[in-house]
């Protein structure tokens, strides 16, 4: 039986941030701009390719609840840093030389992983005929041949239906009517972007950057992102088929729950709805937004808790968006200019010797266009739009710098 997240307070700072700005695919002058880069992407088909995938059951409710399927991968080795770049990507509004630009300044950080979204809408706009599904892979081509050029790895996060697949019809980020139809869109994802995968044996002039990491949707548990209200029971049904699909294609992925407000209520509430959870999430996505980064940590510390408590100790922790806006002071998320740096700085190194768990670290994010001052959307990037560093850049190198550096773990989560 479904259950639904006791109310909260909703964050105007977070829930109204764009995700996407027009439907389809990237522009077709942002996909021949990455081409006079030399990135060679979608060389080999002169155009985004529309590759028919597997039969699968027809829109609409799945017959039956997923499998809890495989055990959960072991955490990683090793910690992870890097940043959001989803409105370099999303808000079509920056040249090819631009994105490139933007995205050699993120690698000379040291970062090593970038976030953005692999939209379903703008992968499978149409519905599958005759039982198979076609896809324009022209979006995330592009996303994966420019992170791999700058030597980044991309942290997808598979989300967002196609207007044919939503439960609400005409509600924007209504979640799936089907779960099944996303985890076929999500194996069929892996296998074009998973090591082996179609992607890079088209392009064996990019050194191969596989994903290994997908998050499974962003913020399940605001109403602004799973319309018009969350519901845990749904959502692990949809966890668990996009796990078990991407499974099928590399059993060495990593499949993570995606990034949660409030895991204090969202994760019981995934456990009452599916016990047999425990034991098969190979990671959570937390976004622990705070004033201050004493207020980060002290929400990743309960977070950990939480996950004890509800028998998932052993799962990774991702912190897969963290950050502050600058303007207007107004916004819930603010910071003054002149404190981000040290903030950013502060917790970047701290999230790096915590004994948390911590799997990444990423901020959000890394450019945004300041334009609007009434517009907290727009200030959240921590590198000029038109380039050069800033005082937040400087302080992510030095923060990132700190979180690699040998030094004992904090008693953090304890």
């Amino acid at each position: 039986m479904s259950s639904a997240v006791p109310a909260k307070r909703r964050d105007p700072s977070r829930s109204e941030r764009p995700r996407w700005r027009r439907r389809g695919a990237l522009s077709a002058a942002a996909v021949l701009a990455a081409l006079a880069l030399g990135v060679g992407i979608l060389a080999s088909t002169g155009g985004p390719s529309s590759d028919p995938g597997t039969s699968s059951p027809t829109p609409g409710g799945d017959a039956h609840a997923p499998s809890a399927g495989a055990a959960a991968q072991p955490p990683p080795t090793t910690e992870q840093f890097g940043a959001s770049v989803n409105r370099l990507f999303n808000d079509h509004a920056d040249s090819g030389a631009q994105i490139d630009a933007q995205l050699q300044a993120l690698a000379g950080t040291g970062a090593t992983v970038a976030r953005s979204d692999a939209l379903w809408e703008a992968t499978e706009p149409a519905p599958p005929s005759g039982g198979k599904h076609r896809y324009d892979w022209g979006f995330d081509d592009v996303i994966a041949g420019l992170l791999a050029q700058h030597g980044l790895t991309w942290l997808p996060i598979l989300d967002y239906s196609p207007s044919w697949a939503r439960t609400v019809p005409g509600l924007l980020h209504s979640p799936p009517a089907s779960a099944s139809q996303f985890a076929t869109f999500a194996a069929a994802f892996a296998a074009r972007y998973g090591p082996g995968g179609a992607f890079w044996r088209e392009h064996p002039q990019l050194a191969a950057l596989p994903v290994d990491t997908y998050e499974v949707w962003n913020e399940p548990d605001n109403p602004e992102f799973w319309s018009p209200t969350p519901d845990p029971a749904s959502y692990v049904d949809l966890y668990l088929s996009a796990r078990d699909a991407i499974d099928a294609v590399d059993p060495t992925a990593r499949v993570i729950v995606g990034g949660l407000t409030d895991p204090a209520a969202f994760v019981p509430a995934m456990i009452d709805a599916r016990p047999d959870l425990v034991g098969h999430v190979d990671g959570i996505a937390i976004h622990p937004y705070g004033a201050n980064p004493s207020v980060v940590l002290a929400r990743v510390r309960a977070a950990r808790q939480v996950l004890v408590t509800a028998g998932l100790g052993g799962a990774a922790l991702y912190v897969t968006e963290f950050g502050w806006t600058t303007h207007p002071a107004s916004a819930l998320g603010y910071a003054p200019a002149q404190a981000r740096p040290g903030y950013i700085a502060t917790a970047l190194a701290a999230l790096g010797h915590t004994d948390c768990g911590v799997a990444a670290a990423l901020l959000y994010t890394w450019v945004t266009p300041e334009r609007d001052l009434s517009d907290h959307n727009d200030w959240f990037g921590i590198h000029p739009p038109g380039g050069g560093p800033s005082p937040d850049s400087d302080a992510f190198v030095a923060g990132l710098r700190e979180a690699l550096a040998p030094a004992p773990r904090s008693n953090l989560c304890g």
